[in-house]
Protein backbone atom coordinates (compact mmCIF):
# COMPACT_ATOMS: atom_id res chain seq x y z
CA UNK A 1 0.00 0.00 0.00
CA UNK A 2 2.52 2.26 0.82
CA UNK A 3 4.45 1.21 -2.30
CA UNK A 4 1.21 2.56 -4.27
CA UNK A 5 0.95 5.37 -2.54
CA UNK A 6 4.22 6.77 -3.21
CA UNK A 7 4.05 5.82 -6.75
CA UNK A 8 1.15 7.72 -6.74
CA UNK A 9 2.41 10.98 -5.80
CA UNK A 10 5.12 10.99 -8.01
CA UNK A 11 2.35 10.45 -10.94
CA UNK A 12 0.41 13.42 -10.28
CA UNK A 13 3.32 15.12 -8.94
CA UNK A 14 4.92 14.46 -12.58
CA UNK A 15 1.37 15.28 -14.23
CA UNK A 16 1.18 18.60 -12.38
CA UNK A 17 4.23 19.70 -13.56
CA UNK A 18 3.80 18.53 -17.11
CA UNK A 19 0.42 20.56 -16.86
CA UNK A 20 1.94 23.51 -15.13
CA UNK A 21 4.66 23.68 -17.70
CA UNK A 22 2.39 23.54 -20.77
CA UNK A 23 -0.14 26.14 -19.18
CA UNK A 24 3.12 28.79 -18.85
CA UNK A 25 4.32 27.93 -22.50
CA UNK A 26 0.48 28.48 -23.92
CA UNK A 27 0.03 31.50 -21.72
CA UNK A 28 2.94 33.15 -22.37
CA UNK A 29 2.89 32.71 -26.16
CA UNK A 30 -0.69 33.90 -26.34
CA UNK A 31 0.81 36.93 -24.33
CA UNK A 32 2.98 37.57 -27.21
CA UNK A 33 1.40 36.54 -30.31
CA UNK A 34 -0.33 38.98 -32.71
CA UNK A 35 -3.93 37.67 -32.38
CA UNK A 36 -6.89 40.17 -32.15
CA UNK A 37 -8.40 38.91 -29.02
CA UNK A 38 -6.01 39.47 -26.71
CA UNK A 39 -4.22 42.39 -28.95
CA UNK A 40 -5.37 45.45 -26.56
CA UNK A 41 -4.89 42.81 -23.35
CA UNK A 42 -1.06 42.15 -24.36
CA UNK A 43 -0.10 45.80 -25.64
CA UNK A 44 -1.32 47.20 -21.86
CA UNK A 45 0.74 44.28 -20.14
CA UNK A 46 4.04 44.71 -22.48
CA UNK A 47 3.29 48.00 -23.84
CA UNK A 48 3.61 50.41 -20.73
CA UNK A 49 1.02 52.28 -22.24
CA UNK A 50 1.16 55.98 -21.14
CA UNK A 51 -1.77 57.31 -22.75
CA UNK A 52 -3.57 61.01 -22.52
CA UNK A 53 -6.97 59.48 -24.15
CA UNK A 54 -8.88 56.35 -24.15
CA UNK A 55 -11.82 55.40 -26.38
CA UNK A 56 -13.92 52.68 -24.74
CA UNK A 57 -17.02 51.41 -26.45
CA UNK A 58 -18.00 47.78 -28.13
CA UNK A 59 -17.23 46.56 -31.70
CA UNK A 60 -18.71 50.13 -33.15
CA UNK A 61 -16.02 52.12 -31.00
CA UNK A 62 -13.32 49.45 -31.98
CA UNK A 63 -14.12 49.78 -35.75
CA UNK A 64 -14.93 53.91 -35.73
CA UNK A 65 -12.89 55.83 -33.86
CA UNK A 66 -9.84 55.67 -36.04
CA UNK A 67 -6.41 56.68 -33.17
CA UNK A 68 -4.11 58.24 -35.92
CA UNK A 69 -6.95 60.95 -36.84
CA UNK A 70 -7.59 61.70 -33.12
CA UNK A 71 -3.80 61.61 -32.68
CA UNK A 72 -2.57 63.99 -35.31
CA UNK A 73 -5.36 66.71 -35.34
CA UNK A 74 -6.44 66.53 -31.27
CA UNK A 75 -2.96 66.48 -30.02
CA UNK A 76 -3.02 63.65 -27.70
CA UNK A 77 -1.65 60.46 -27.46
CA UNK A 78 -5.08 57.94 -27.75
CA UNK A 79 -5.67 54.58 -27.12
CA UNK A 80 -8.66 52.34 -28.55
CA UNK A 81 -9.33 49.65 -25.54
CA UNK A 82 -12.96 48.64 -26.87
CA UNK A 83 -14.31 45.52 -26.51
CA UNK A 84 -15.77 43.51 -29.89
CA UNK A 85 -19.08 41.72 -29.36
CA UNK A 86 -19.47 43.03 -25.76
CA UNK A 87 -21.88 45.58 -23.88
CA UNK A 88 -20.79 47.87 -20.70
CA UNK A 89 -19.93 45.05 -18.40
CA UNK A 90 -16.67 44.01 -20.37
CA UNK A 91 -15.75 47.85 -21.16
CA UNK A 92 -15.04 48.66 -18.00
CA UNK A 93 -13.56 45.46 -17.12
CA UNK A 94 -11.27 45.77 -19.72
CA UNK A 95 -11.16 49.74 -18.39
CA UNK A 96 -10.33 48.55 -15.13
CA UNK A 97 -7.23 46.07 -16.42
CA UNK A 98 -5.72 49.03 -18.17
CA UNK A 99 -6.05 51.26 -15.15
CA UNK A 100 -4.69 48.03 -12.68
CA UNK A 101 -1.29 48.45 -15.15
CA UNK A 102 -1.22 51.84 -16.70
CA UNK A 103 -1.27 55.17 -15.03
CA UNK A 104 -4.90 57.28 -15.52
CA UNK A 105 -5.98 58.86 -18.41
CA UNK A 106 -6.85 62.45 -18.63
CA UNK A 107 -9.74 61.90 -21.28
CA UNK A 108 -11.70 58.80 -22.19
CA UNK A 109 -14.18 59.17 -25.22
CA UNK A 110 -17.24 56.79 -24.17
CA UNK A 111 -19.17 56.01 -27.33
CA UNK A 112 -22.97 55.20 -26.36
CA UNK A 113 -25.72 53.84 -28.24
CA UNK A 114 -28.87 51.66 -27.90
CA UNK A 115 -26.52 48.25 -27.22
CA UNK A 116 -24.19 49.62 -24.58
CA UNK A 117 -26.03 49.30 -21.39
CA UNK A 118 -26.71 45.76 -21.65
CA UNK A 119 -24.74 42.41 -20.31
CA UNK A 120 -22.72 41.00 -22.50
CA UNK A 121 -23.59 37.63 -23.75
CA UNK A 122 -20.51 35.61 -23.14
CA UNK A 123 -19.30 36.68 -26.67
CA UNK A 124 -15.34 35.52 -26.81
CA UNK A 125 -15.03 34.21 -23.39
CA UNK A 126 -11.40 33.16 -24.03
CA UNK A 127 -10.05 36.64 -24.39
CA UNK A 128 -9.66 36.34 -20.80
CA UNK A 129 -7.90 32.62 -20.31
CA UNK A 130 -4.06 33.89 -20.48
CA UNK A 131 -4.65 36.56 -17.71
CA UNK A 132 -7.24 34.92 -15.54
CA UNK A 133 -4.49 32.96 -12.86
CA UNK A 134 -2.19 35.74 -12.67
CA UNK A 135 -4.88 38.46 -12.23
CA UNK A 136 -6.55 38.33 -8.97
CA UNK A 137 -8.82 41.40 -9.60
CA UNK A 138 -9.83 40.12 -12.91
CA UNK A 139 -10.84 36.51 -11.86
CA UNK A 140 -13.02 38.35 -8.91
CA UNK A 141 -14.59 40.62 -11.28
CA UNK A 142 -15.82 38.43 -14.06
CA UNK A 143 -16.10 34.67 -12.19
CA UNK A 144 -19.78 34.95 -11.81
CA UNK A 145 -20.26 36.35 -15.09
CA UNK A 146 -18.67 34.84 -17.41
CA UNK A 147 -18.73 31.27 -15.53
CA UNK A 148 -15.27 30.96 -14.38
CA UNK A 149 -14.50 29.02 -11.06
CA UNK A 150 -11.72 28.47 -8.76
CA UNK A 151 -10.69 25.84 -10.90
CA UNK A 152 -10.34 27.76 -13.54
CA UNK A 153 -8.38 30.25 -11.70
CA UNK A 154 -5.83 27.52 -9.62
CA UNK A 155 -5.59 24.66 -11.45
CA UNK A 156 -3.12 24.45 -14.83
CA UNK A 157 -4.70 23.89 -18.06
CA UNK A 158 -8.47 23.70 -17.04
CA UNK A 159 -9.69 26.92 -18.04
CA UNK A 160 -7.89 25.94 -21.61
CA UNK A 161 -10.17 23.25 -22.18
CA UNK A 162 -12.95 22.97 -24.93
CA UNK A 163 -10.87 25.61 -26.40
CA UNK A 164 -8.80 24.05 -29.04
CA UNK A 165 -7.98 26.96 -31.33
CA UNK A 166 -6.22 28.86 -28.98
CA UNK A 167 -4.40 25.41 -27.73
CA UNK A 168 -3.02 25.03 -31.00
CA UNK A 169 -2.32 29.16 -31.04
CA UNK A 170 -0.46 29.19 -27.67
CA UNK A 171 1.71 26.06 -28.97
CA UNK A 172 2.33 27.41 -31.98
CA UNK A 173 6.51 28.89 -31.72
CA UNK A 174 6.57 29.51 -35.46
CA UNK A 175 8.66 33.21 -36.28
CA UNK A 176 6.28 34.52 -38.44
CA UNK A 177 3.48 36.12 -36.68
CA UNK A 178 -0.49 36.29 -38.49
CA UNK A 179 -0.81 39.68 -39.68
CA UNK A 180 -3.14 41.84 -36.97
CA UNK A 181 -4.96 44.84 -38.33
CA UNK A 182 -5.19 46.52 -35.30
CA UNK A 183 -3.62 49.82 -35.12
CA UNK A 184 -3.69 51.05 -31.24
CA UNK A 185 -7.09 49.27 -30.79
CA UNK A 186 -8.59 50.62 -34.13
CA UNK A 187 -9.71 47.90 -36.69
CA UNK A 188 -10.59 49.42 -39.85
CA UNK A 189 -13.12 47.93 -42.09
CA UNK A 190 -13.25 48.02 -45.92
CA UNK A 191 -16.34 46.30 -46.41
CA UNK A 192 -19.03 47.92 -48.69
CA UNK A 193 -22.82 48.37 -47.11
CA UNK A 194 -24.71 45.26 -46.99
CA UNK A 195 -28.22 45.93 -46.08
CA UNK A 196 -29.93 42.06 -45.97
CA UNK A 197 -30.16 42.18 -41.83
CA UNK A 198 -31.37 45.78 -41.61
CA UNK A 199 -34.25 45.01 -43.69
CA UNK A 200 -35.46 42.13 -42.18
CA UNK A 201 -36.00 44.64 -38.78
CA UNK A 202 -39.07 46.30 -38.41
CA UNK A 203 -38.50 48.27 -35.09
CA UNK A 204 -35.59 48.84 -33.11
CA UNK A 205 -36.03 49.23 -29.04
CA UNK A 206 -33.87 50.63 -26.65
CA UNK A 207 -33.58 48.77 -23.25
CA UNK A 208 -31.20 48.51 -20.54
CA UNK A 209 -30.10 45.92 -17.96
CA UNK A 210 -30.14 47.13 -14.27
CA UNK A 211 -27.06 45.69 -13.56
CA UNK A 212 -25.47 47.31 -16.30
CA UNK A 213 -26.73 50.69 -15.69
CA UNK A 214 -25.41 49.85 -12.42
CA UNK A 215 -21.85 49.11 -13.65
CA UNK A 216 -22.35 52.03 -15.92
CA UNK A 217 -22.82 54.29 -12.86
CA UNK A 218 -20.14 53.32 -10.90
CA UNK A 219 -17.70 53.39 -12.97
CA UNK A 220 -18.60 57.12 -14.01
CA UNK A 221 -18.99 58.08 -10.61
CA UNK A 222 -14.58 56.89 -10.24
CA UNK A 223 -13.88 58.62 -13.39
CA UNK A 224 -15.13 61.84 -11.58
CA UNK A 225 -13.34 61.00 -8.21
CA UNK A 226 -10.14 60.57 -10.24
CA UNK A 227 -10.58 63.58 -12.20
CA UNK A 228 -10.60 61.98 -15.60
CA UNK A 229 -13.31 63.78 -18.25
CA UNK A 230 -15.25 61.58 -19.94
CA UNK A 231 -17.25 62.46 -23.39
CA UNK A 232 -19.80 60.34 -24.76
CA UNK A 233 -20.20 60.36 -28.31
CA UNK A 234 -23.14 58.71 -30.15
CA UNK A 235 -21.17 57.68 -33.35
CA UNK A 236 -22.98 58.09 -36.46
CA UNK A 237 -25.56 55.39 -37.25
CA UNK A 238 -27.64 54.44 -40.33
CA UNK A 239 -30.65 57.16 -40.44
CA UNK A 240 -32.81 54.32 -41.51
CA UNK A 241 -32.29 52.48 -37.85
CA UNK A 242 -32.33 55.32 -35.99
CA UNK A 243 -35.90 55.87 -37.53
CA UNK A 244 -36.98 52.41 -36.91
CA UNK A 245 -36.29 53.31 -33.03
CA UNK A 246 -38.75 55.85 -33.13
CA UNK A 247 -39.68 57.26 -29.80
CA UNK A 248 -37.00 54.95 -27.88
CA UNK A 249 -33.96 57.37 -29.65
CA UNK A 250 -35.28 60.34 -27.22
CA UNK A 251 -35.75 58.02 -24.40
CA UNK A 252 -31.98 56.67 -25.42
CA UNK A 253 -30.88 60.55 -25.38
CA UNK A 254 -32.88 61.18 -21.94
CA UNK A 255 -30.78 58.57 -19.91
CA UNK A 256 -27.56 59.42 -20.77
CA UNK A 257 -28.17 62.88 -20.42
CA UNK A 258 -29.05 61.97 -17.03
CA UNK A 259 -25.57 60.30 -16.46
CA UNK A 260 -23.56 63.47 -18.10
CA UNK A 261 -25.76 65.67 -16.08
CA UNK A 262 -25.09 63.69 -12.52
CA UNK A 263 -21.19 63.10 -13.38
CA UNK A 264 -20.54 66.39 -15.46
CA UNK A 265 -19.78 64.31 -18.69
CA UNK A 266 -20.01 66.24 -22.32
CA UNK A 267 -21.99 64.71 -24.84
CA UNK A 268 -21.23 65.03 -28.76
CA UNK A 269 -24.05 63.33 -30.98
CA UNK A 270 -23.68 62.87 -34.39
CA UNK A 271 -27.06 60.57 -34.76
CA UNK A 272 -28.23 63.01 -37.35
CA UNK A 273 -24.65 63.96 -39.03
CA UNK A 274 -24.72 63.82 -42.57
CA UNK A 275 -22.42 60.59 -42.44
CA UNK A 276 -25.33 58.81 -41.18
CA UNK A 277 -27.84 59.06 -44.38
CA UNK A 278 -25.11 57.64 -46.74
CA UNK A 279 -24.65 54.08 -47.02
CA UNK A 280 -21.32 54.27 -48.67
CA UNK A 281 -20.20 54.95 -44.95
CA UNK A 282 -21.42 51.77 -43.42
CA UNK A 283 -21.21 48.02 -43.71
CA UNK A 284 -24.01 47.45 -41.70
CA UNK A 285 -26.81 49.22 -39.73
CA UNK A 286 -24.34 49.87 -36.94
CA UNK A 287 -20.92 49.50 -38.13
CA UNK A 288 -18.98 52.21 -40.20
CA UNK A 289 -16.36 51.15 -42.90
CA UNK A 290 -12.80 52.51 -43.21
CA UNK A 291 -14.38 55.78 -45.08
CA UNK A 292 -17.14 56.47 -42.81
CA UNK A 293 -14.70 56.05 -39.58
CA UNK A 294 -12.23 58.55 -41.04
CA UNK A 295 -14.84 60.91 -42.14
CA UNK A 296 -16.30 60.35 -38.50
CA UNK A 297 -13.40 60.71 -36.13
CA UNK A 298 -11.96 63.54 -38.59
CA UNK A 299 -15.16 65.39 -37.26
CA UNK A 300 -14.62 64.10 -34.00
CA UNK A 301 -10.83 64.97 -33.62
CA UNK A 302 -12.01 68.75 -34.50
CA UNK A 303 -14.89 69.07 -32.12
CA UNK A 304 -12.88 67.53 -29.44
CA UNK A 305 -10.03 69.93 -29.87
CA UNK A 306 -12.82 73.32 -29.66
CA UNK A 307 -14.30 71.47 -26.62
CA UNK A 308 -11.18 70.36 -24.56
CA UNK A 309 -8.16 72.86 -24.91
CA UNK A 310 -5.80 70.23 -23.52
CA UNK A 311 -2.36 69.93 -24.33
CA UNK A 312 -0.37 66.29 -24.65
CA UNK A 313 1.19 65.17 -21.63
CA UNK A 314 4.41 63.88 -21.60
CA UNK A 315 3.83 60.55 -22.76
CA UNK A 316 6.68 59.08 -20.38
CA UNK A 317 5.46 60.65 -17.10
CA UNK A 318 4.03 58.55 -14.52
CA UNK A 319 0.34 59.71 -13.44
CA UNK A 320 -1.00 57.38 -11.47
Amino acid sequence: MKRFLIKFGITVFVLMAVAWGLDLLITNNLRHREIRMFSTYNAILNDNLHCDALVMGSSRGQVQYDVRILDSIVGLNCYNISVDGRCIDAEVTMYNFYRRHCPKPQLIIQNIDWGNLLMSNGYEREQYLPYLCSDNALYREISEREGFTWVDHWLPLVRYAGYHKIIRKGLDFRTERPYDPNYKGYIAHDAIWDGSAFVQIDTLGFTCNPEAVEIFDRYLSQCQKEGIRVVMVYAPFYIGATRKMGPAVDSMFALYQSFADRYGCDILNYTYDSISYDTLNFYNASHMNRRGAEQFSTKLAKDLSKLLYLKPSNCNLDQN
